[in-house]
């Protein structure tokens, strides 16, 4: 696992790349390779379809996703409508994102 620290590199990888990566406090319980079940870490992913920049985060398994409102100084504004068309929305501080090597 590779650790970046710098803020603005982080920017620049998650609007730029498809790569994975965590987020402190994101967690799922999942059973673990020595068979007993905790809270790990979520493992999510960038997604671009069309153009130059990231247009949604999902989760690894593209259950859940939402789409890229803005990429601002400090973090990455998330949003999201339910069946009923109601608007969610979130945020991502860039100081709480680890970037996974692309072999994770």
């Amino acid at each position: 696992m590779k650790l970046l620290k710098d803020i603005k590199q982080i920017r620049k990888i998650l609007e730029t790349q498809e790569i994975k990566f965590t987020v402190k406090g994101i967690t799922s319980y999942e059973r673990t390779d020595t068979g007993d079940y905790r809270d790990v870490p979520k493992v999510l992913r960038t997604n671009i379809y069309d153009g130059p920049i990231t247009e949604s985060i999902s989760d690894d398994f593209y259950r859940a996703s939402m789409n890229i409102n803005k990429f601002g100084p400090s973090s990455v504004t998330l949003y999201t409508y339910n069946l009923v068309g109601v608007k969610s929305k979130s945020r991502i501080k860039y100081e709480d994102v680890t970037i996974l090597d692309k072999d994770n």
